[in-house]
């Protein structure tokens, strides 16, 4: 088995602002609306792994799902969908 992470961080080493904002993903230029490949490592993966506050941050956007491959939710708490 072969693990393969993939993760957007700032520089202090977080992925989502102290508000749990992920503006700032969107604040760096990108004119050729470029996956930074994304969809390239998406073809290479059978399965994510997430944390329950990304769950929750990707379940909260306004678009459909956007995983086409199962997904394994990470929390130290139980909950339901």
């Amino acid at each position: 088995m072969t693990n393969i992470v993939y993760i957007a961080t700032s520089l202090d080493g977080y992925i989502a602002d102290k508000q749990g904002g992920l503006d700032w993903l969107h604040s760096i230029p990108n004119p050729e609306q470029d996956d930074f490949g994304f969809a390239s490592f998406m073809n290479r993966v059978d399965t994510v792994v997430m944390g329950r506050i990304t769950f929750e941050v990707v379940c909260g956007f306004d678009c459909p799902w956007p995983y086409s491959k199962p997904v394994f939710v990470l929390s130290h708490f139980l909950f339901n969908i």
